[in-house]
């Protein structure tokens, strides 16, 4: 950056408002924990990286975990929030319905989309968890188990109705999961010419979609039953 850009984008800065400069420093402290991890990454890069001082840092961010929450609440759409969140609107009125295909085949799109627009999330999960650092911790307190918990209460409401077959809902729940972040985490990071598998994100939910359903239709299990008591019987 030669003087004068250094001088223009000083000056953008300075006339931020309290708000916006949050916000840049939420950008600016993610874009840095993704490219070098969170303990490569210091305050005072962030600062420097933002334009700001480091007291301004502190500012707005007493504490490490509250910039932490912000790079979380910047990322994730709260489940208490669903209902105000466009992207989750097709999934609840899935839920609404009853419809097990619409339901699952949303969320798995959702993931896969998520992933392939914002890798630089995942990078910051994958740090956390090699470093051991609290982030990855913090999302899955304040994200993974309220995700959780939608997906097993919609599974064992839909047991209840006798489509889903009685198995535990928290192993469904991890079997659909896996499939989809295995696949995005293949194609998005490990493969990312798609050698292994070059389908589309719409393919990919559908197809998952379809796996799930088949192994857990209750009424598929009762017709295999049926088939079976009667080639006992014609025995």
């Amino acid at each position: 950056m030669d003087g004068t850009s250094e001088v223009i984008a000083a000056h953008k800065t300075a006339r931020m408002s309290g708000e916006e400069r949050r916000e840049q420093i939420v950008r600016v402290a993610m874009r840095l924990f993704a490219e070098r991890g969170f303990r490569g990454t210091t305050t005072r890069e962030i600062a420097h990286a933002a334009g700001v001082s480091e007291a301004m840092i502190f500012r707005h961010f007493a504490t490490k975990e509250d910039l932490y929450r912000a790079i979380l609440d910047a990322k994730t759409c709260a489940i208490e929030m669903f209902n105000a969140c466009a992207e989750f609107k097709p999934l609840l009125k899935a839920m609404e319905r009853g419809d097990d295909r619409a339901f699952f085949e949303n969320l798995a799109r959702l993931i896969l989309d998520h992933h392939k627009t914002d890798m630089e999330f995942t990078r910051l999960l994958f740090y956390s968890v090699l470093e051991g650092h609290q982030f990855h911790h913090m999302f899955i307190e304040r994200y993974v188990h309220k995700v959780n918990d939608l997906l097993i209460a919609h599974i064992a409401a839909r047991q209840r109705a006798g489509t889903i077959r009685k198995m535990d809902p928290r192993i469904i729940t991890r079997a659909f999961i896996c499939m989809v972040v295995h696949h995005s985490f293949t194609n998005n990071l490990l493969d990312k010419e798609h050698t292994l598998l070059d389908i589309s994100n719409e393919e990919a939910a559908r197809a998952f979609t379809e796996i799930l359903l088949y192994g857990v239709s209750a009424k598929r299990r009762r017709a295999a039953r049926r088939r079976g008591g009667s080639r006992k019987r014609g025995t």
